[in-house]
Order: C-alpha cells, then structure tokens, then sequence
C-alpha cells in the first residue's frame, strides 16, 4: 500500500478526499466534502457527512454546530445541486465555529464566490493555497475571493473590498 501511495504522489495524483479516515474533527471531514464538489463529483460525501455528524453531536453546544449538524444530515442526496445547497449550510456553521475556535482557523482561509447560486453568493473554508470552488465546479473552479475573517457577512458580501480570482 505504501508503494501505491508513493507511486501517486510521484505521478502527480492525490489520494480521493471522499476515502478520509475518521479523525474525530469537524474540519477534516467538512473540508473533504468541498474538495469532492469542487471536482464535480458526490461520491463519498454521505460518508463524509456522517463524520461530520459523528464529531459535531460532541460539541452541539457549540455556536454553529447546529447549523453544521442539520446540513450534514442532507449531505447525502444523490443530486449535486442538493449537496451544495447542504454544503452552503454546511460552510456557515462551520465558520461560526471557527469565529468561536480562532485556533482551529490555522492553515484555513475563507473565500466566497459572489456569482454562485444565481448571483447570491455563497462562502466556505478551504484549506489555504489556491482557490478550489466546491459551488462551481469546474465550470469557475478557481473563482472566488479570499476574504479575512472578519468580513464574513451571514446572507451578503463580505465586508470590504473583495479581490475576485479566477476569472481570467
């Protein structure tokens, strides 16, 4: 198995998100779930939402999960759109956790895409490098604006100036 893994990574290939182990995190499973939509593809992400599930029902206490527990028990539709309908839901509860958690925030930036979802917009975190639209698709794969924190608005833009990538 080792030898396989070396093999992908000298071809160039990264192992399928949708195959992540359980860690017991919220983040690993949730940021799994964007990198799978991002390539057009469901595969795995019922899987993925029931680990979602499995880690938030210990922190429900905490601000967003909620929101994240009720999305993920939607994850599993057999239609992309519907996915990424949960998946927006999904993205809100886990930036309210990460506002709570700021630690948690490390190697993670937050990005929306202002086009998506017929020119409602739409936000979510994504691990930090280049832009991977989970709403999009291949279709505007690397649109989307890398925004701080703090100028996540709930339901509008984000505060501030916003520089758009991808569009080139």
């Amino acid at each position: 198995m080792l030898g396989v893994l070396a093999l992908a990574g000298v071809l160039g290939c990264k192992p399928d998100a949708a195959d992540s182990k359980p860690d017991g995190t919220i983040l690993t499973p949730y940021l799994a779930i964007g990198e799978v939509l991002a390539s057009d593809r469901i595969d795995g992400v019922d899987k993925l939402g029931a680990q979602v599930v499995e880690a938030g029902q210990a922190r429900a206490d905490q601000p967003g999960v909620d929101e994240l527990l009720a999305a993920a028990g939607r994850i599993g539709s057999p239609d992309i759109a519907t996915v990424r309908l949960a998946y927006r839901k999904m993205s809100e509860g886990v930036i309210a956790w990460l506002a709570a958690n700021p630690d948690a925030r490390a190697g993670l930036e937050l990005v929306h895409c202002p086009m998506t979802f017929t020119n409602e917009g739409a936000y979510w975190v994504q691990r930090a490098g280049q832009i991977n639209n989970p709403y999009e698709g291949a279709m505007m794969l690397r649109c989307g604006a890398k925004i701080g924190w703090d100028e996540h608005r709930r339901g509008a833009p984000p505060a501030g100036e916003a520089k758009l990538e991808g569009m080139d």
